[in-house]
């Protein structure tokens, strides 16, 4: 480390402890990092000027100078060396900037670094083991049986963390062999549990069965909607009509119905017309996989004619934790998969991806690199087209598996080097670092902190409160008890003026943007148009054929782009309020800081979620399909400008997301959060309180064990105060 940081300041490079820390490991991201490593000696005073640089070294407390940024270096190099980052990740971090700074010393030190494999699964496991401890330490230190509940609740819920993989990729990509292969078992794809073009979720369960969810009219009458637009799909919806009664099956609320998995094959199989009525199938199993909390969401075919299909698997994909998507090597790239692969590029929700190439066993090594190149040159050559940074290819990560090596050992066939030349222990390891690598994780971790905090600073004060009482008994302490009431009394006061406050503070906050979005839609429709016309312009220019694809890549790309620019927009503002609020209560009421603090990120992130999902997936994808059918029909740019112009705006204002932000009511949602924390602090002061008084009544009937108590509850503070500070060096 010491000949990096020579090389990257030479002179300048000051006396550092090499072997300093963060304080929190999770303060910094992985681009902030990436970042705050390329200064060096010849560029430091241009970074020091930026404002978003001041930021980042605001997050971590330290001055920005010379010494601050080196010491910033050695920190990051040790989260690296400690590996609670990922080097592979940083490597493609650094890549990327070094468009705008030479990093080469920097990726020369890392590729030649040597570090030893981590079991990210093993050390978050490790980290809930520690808090369980403390958890349990904590339920043998308290007295009533409400409390230990709560803390077994508590220590049940974060157990339970659940992590979603979806799974997609074209028809004969291979996706039942490979999960099979990581399920260990041929589970899918054979005669019990046929292959579907139904959306599929696997979830542990100690007894095998399925429920199936059929289609709800609204759901029906959108695929009715886009059957127009596709005459294979319309005869196939119109024979359907002709076969079954539908209305048995379509309800206004989507109707379920739970099977045993050997019927399973009698609705689901292709050969049965009834599963075109299924929206997705769960399937419950007791497979070793699948006891990480793991659901495995297996996503029809990209090449699916229906297009409701399409839009449920963008939920799932949407709410997933990873992403997998197959393609078979005999079959190269596809078209559908440069679509799939481009759009999750540039989509902002997919930080990270992973290909998997199945049928690894048909190709060579070099073969198989040549078609990992392929690969990301023409994913490279389509981004460059599109005008975007190719760049975007360092969120692919490639994996090559032979899913019938690793069965063939599983069923006894072949012996374990099968197993191992599979590829399949690499993609599960994998899978596991990244999962237990996540956001989801670190912050289900800190949150489980914060609550065992809480209920440690409650039963201090629990204990605190009964030798008071004890000491009333020996001293007759009546002036200390009398002040104990009327602070209560001030602090019941301060409650209901911070009830008041909060209440007020929130009314004066915007209403959430609902206004300014109704403008920013008008001018991402404007835009649109704009661009779709420019481009039609320049191919006639050309006197070339109009590429309908490119004109849909366009659609897709300014359309989503525009639209999470407008989310991330009400995101930022409605964030920026809430935290300055919640910041400014916390100040003045600083008794009600901790309880403010306990399930904020959670309550973010729930919001998060929401305002995500408020752009309608079923009416863009009814949106597509009909400016597909304008840019079909109409060739003449003259009369095909003012129809495109009329239909994009009239189908904005059809996506009202104006409306669903004023219904979302945000600021609702933040007081009712707010609310609920305060209520909680007040039932917990008058318990304290009524427990007190119940203390001071035993006391008076002269408690003959009073000193043993005392001197046991000074034990336990002492106890509680060390397991505050395991909590607090808990990484």
């Amino acid at each position: 480390m010491l000949k990096l940081l020579q090389e990257l300041w030479q002179e300048n490079l000051v006396f550092l402890d090499l072997s300093a820390e963060f304080d929190d490991k999770n303060t910094l991201d992985l681009a902030e990092i990436a970042i705050i490593l390329t200064v060096n000696s010849e560029n430091y005073e241009k970074y020091i000027a930026l404002k978003e640089f001041q930021n980042i070294f605001k997050k971590i407390h330290l001055r920005v100078d010379i010494y601050g940024i080196e010491l910033a270096q050695v920190c990051s190099l040790n989260l690296l060396m400690k590996s609670y980052i990922s080097k592979s990740d940083l490597i493609k971090a650094l890549s990327i900037l070094n468009a705008i700074n030479d990093n080469s010393i920097l990726l020369t030190f890392l590729e030649n670094l040597e570090l030893g494999q981590i079991d990210r699964k093993e050390q978050v496991l490790n980290s809930f083991s520690g808090l369980n401890h403390i958890n349990a330490e904590l339920c043998a230190l308290c007295d009533d049986e409400g409390t230990q509940d709560k803390l077994r609740l508590m220590a049940d819920k974060f157990s339970k963390l659940d992590f979603i993989i979806a799974v997609t990729g074209v028809m004969n990509s291979g996706k039942s062999s490979m999960l099979n292969a990581l399920l260990k078992k041929d589970f899918l794809g054979v005669s019990n549990i046929p292959e579907t073009a139904n959306l599929t979720l696997l979830k542990y369960g100690e007894n095998n069965k399925a429920k199936i969810y059929f289609w709800s009219i609204k759901e029906w009458e959108n695929i009715l909607a886009s059957s127009k637009f596709s005459a294979e799909m319309k005869q196939f919806v119109t024979e359907l009509s002709s076969k079954l009664d539908i209305q048995s099956y379509i309800k206004e609320d989507s109707l379920s119905e739970e099977i045993d998995l050997l019927e399973l094959k009698n609705f689901t199989s292709a050969k049965n017309q009834i599963s075109a009525l299924i929206k997705k199938i769960e399937i419950n199993a007791s497979l070793e996989f699948l006891k990480n909390n793991i659901c495995i969401v297996d996503t029809p075919g990209l090449d699916d004619v229906m297009v409701q299909r399409e839009i449920v698997t963008n939920e799932y994909i949407k709410e997933s934790d990873f992403l997998i998507h197959l393609m078979n090597v005999s079959q190269s790239l596809t078209q559908k998969d440069t679509e799939f692969l481009l759009d999750c590029l540039l989509n902002s929700r997919v930080s990270k991806l992973l290909v998997v190439l199945t049928k690894a066993d048909l190709l060579n090594s070099k073969d198989l690199d040549e078609v990992i190149d392929y690969t990301k040159q023409t994913l490279k050559s389509r981004l460059k087209a599109l005008e975007f940074d190719e760049n975007f290819i360092q969120k692919i990560d490639f994996l090559s598996i032979s899913a019938k090596k690793a069965s063939d050992f599983y069923q006894g066939v072949a012996d374990e080097s099968s197993l191992k030349e599979s590829g399949v222990l690499e993609l599960e390891n994998y899978l596991f670092n990244e999962l237990y690598s996540g956001a989801k994780v670190a912050l289900a971790l800190e949150a489980y902190k914060k609550e065992l905090n809480l209920e440690i600073t409650h039963l201090i004060t629990k204990y605190h409160l009964q030798n008071q009482a004890f000491n009333t008994l020996k001293h007759q302490l009546n002036a200390q008890n009398q002040e104990l009431f009327l602070n209560y009394e001030k602090e019941k006061k301060n409650l209901e003026e911070a009830k008041k406050d909060t209440a007020q503070l929130v009314a004066k906050l915007s209403t959430n943007g609902a206004n300014d979005v109704k403008v920013l839609m008008i001018l991402l429709a404007k835009k649109l148009k704009e661009r779709l016309i420019d481009e039609l312009k320049y191919t006639n220019s050309k006197k070339q054929k109009m590429n309908l694809s490119r004109l849909m890549s366009i659609v897709d790309i300014t359309v989503k782009d525009g639209i999470n620019d407008v989310l991330r927009e009400i995101k930022f503002e409605n964030f920026k309020n809430i935290e300055s609020t919640k910041e400014a209560l916390s100040a003045k009421y600083a008794f009600l800081k901790d309880d403010f603090d306990n399930g904020f990120e959670e309550f973010k992130t729930k919001l998060s979620k929401s305002i995500e999902n408020i752009f309608a997936d079923d009416k863009y994808a009814l949106f597509k399909l009909e400016i597909q059918k304008i840019l079909e029909d109409d060739k003449d740019i003259f009369t095909l400008e003012p129809k495109l112009e009329k239909f994009i705006n009239l189908s904005f204002e059809n996506f009202k997301i104006d409306e669903i932000l004023k219904e979302l009511n945000i600021n609702s949602q933040f007081l009712e959060f707010l609310n609920s924390k305060m209520s909680f602090y007040e039932q917990e002061q008058e318990q304290k309180m009524a427990y007190f008084n119940e203390l001071l009544n035993n006391t008076q009937a002269k408690d003959a064990n009073a000193f043993e108590k005392y001197e046991k509850n000074l034990e336990k503070i002492k106890c509680l105060e060390a397991l505050r500070m395991d909590l607090i060096n808990a990484n």
